[in-house]
């Protein structure tokens, strides 16, 4: 929500072009942006435990911790279960940075209600990137430090090299192969880019570098539960491999740290743990978003996963500057790129950078989950002008 306030601001400013006057000078107030965020949040919280309680389903509010196999102590009362589901989620990490405890996470920036005027971001994943560019067209000046060769390496390349580019404009300074050092009392960051010293005054300082699965101080060996690199290791059934009758969803399981996958996770786990086994995860067409501005969203393969797969691949790619939709509504930044199989002609992959990417891309989770080819999808219709187009336009040959 954060996000989509900061775009409407920053669009409205860019109006002019539409004929609008008079937005030049619109300005975000900062506390009441977080104060907005504070109640949605609090809204959409309200009520659940209670509403659990209505369907007969107890509710024990305190922290939980297993003393057996399947006995949890929580806050003194004792809890047995023939199943248990571990959902405890994950927390920003802090690394071995020497004044690292100067900086906040991403859950406390959330709270700040001034904007501050520097932000160093370190780590250029989705968060720390979602957050720069937040910040950086709500007026900061930002920097990223990532500490490998690419932000976003998750992300198809000529897409996200698309992202970057829009960077500068953005209020962002992108920095990578960066490794902090420290992190000073007045909040000046201390890094090594290549090797070679630099400096990064701030007013905040934001450290995003991940979120490992909240597992520590659960007693989890008590109930035999295997972790892997602190997640609880688990099956296609989101059942513990080594303790049958634990399952886990969500970021716990260090698999997919998605708010979707934990819901969709959390019926699963749900489901086997009251049934028996009878439901596979399955992540083989899953979309997925990071709400930059614009936002960059892909499902599917990347050119360069295509590629190191084997076999012919083609790629077509749509500018939104040759969308008509995009251009009356003047988001005309980004593109949208599609991954074919050369043999079959199906679709592999779809990438977009621009407006509402995170809404297009469901139209290629479909296509993909369904088999559909190249030859299919172009000779579909659309509804002219809509941005959906260009997603259409990119599978023509």
């Amino acid at each position: 929500m954060l996000v989509s306030t900061v775009e409407l601001a920053w669009r409205a400013r860019k109006a002019g072009g539409l004929g609008i006057r008079g937005t030049e000078g619109i300005a975000l107030d900062w506390s009441a942006v977080i104060a907005r965020k504070n109640r949605l949040v609090a809204s959409w919280s309200e009520g659940k435990p209670e509403a659990l309680e209505q369907e007969r389903i107890a509710v024990f509010r305190g922290r939980a911790r297993f003393v057996g196999p399947h006995e949890i102590v929580v806050d003194g009362r004792r809890v047995t279960a023939e199943r248990i589901i571990l959902a405890t989620g994950s927390a920003p990490a802090r690394p071995p940075i020497e004044g690292i405890e100067r900086a906040l996470t991403s859950d406390q920036l959330l709270e700040q209600t001034t904007l501050p005027g520097r932000l160093v971001v370190i780590g250029g994943g989705a968060i720390g990137m979602e957050f720069g560019f937040a910040f950086g067209r709500a007026g900061a000046r930002v920097t990223v430090l990532q500490s490998g060769n690419h932000v976003l390496p998750a992300a198809d390349g000529e897409v996200r090299e698309a992202l970057v580019a829009l960077a500068p404009d953005a209020g962002l300074e992108i920095r990578t192969a960066a490794r902090v050092l420290r992190i000073a009392p007045d909040l000046t960051v201390a890094a090594e880019i290549g090797g070679r010293p630099e400096r990064f005054p701030a007013d905040v300082v934001l450290v995003a570098t991940g979120r490992p699965p909240n597992t520590a101080d659960l007693g989890l060996e008590l109930a035999g539960v295997a972790l892997e690199r602190g997640a609880v290791r688990v099956n296609e059934f989101r059942q513990s491999t080594s303790a049958s009758h634990i399952y886990a969803a969500g970021d716990v399981t260090g698999i997919h740290q998605h708010t979707p996958a934990a819901w969709y996770e959390g019926q699963l786990a749900a489901e086997n743990a009251l049934r028996g086994n009878h439901r596979a995860a399955d992540f083989t067409v899953f979309p997925t978003a990071t709400f930059t501005i614009p936002a960059l969203a892909q499902v599917g393969l990347t050119e360069e996963g295509a590629r190191q797969r084997g076999g012919g691949v083609t790629v077509s790619r749509v500018p939104f500057s040759d969308s008509t939709a995009a251009g009356i509504q003047e988001e005309t930044e980004g593109l949208v790129k599609a991954v074919f199989d050369e043999p079959t002609g199906r679709l592999l992959g779809l990438h977009v950078l621009g407006p509402s990417a995170e809404d297009l891309v469901h139209i290629a989770a479909v296509a993909i989950r369904a088999g559909l080819t190249r030859d299919v999808l172009a000779g579909m219709h659309y509804v002219f002008p809509t941005l959906a187009g260009s997603v259409f336009d990119a599978t023509w040959p």
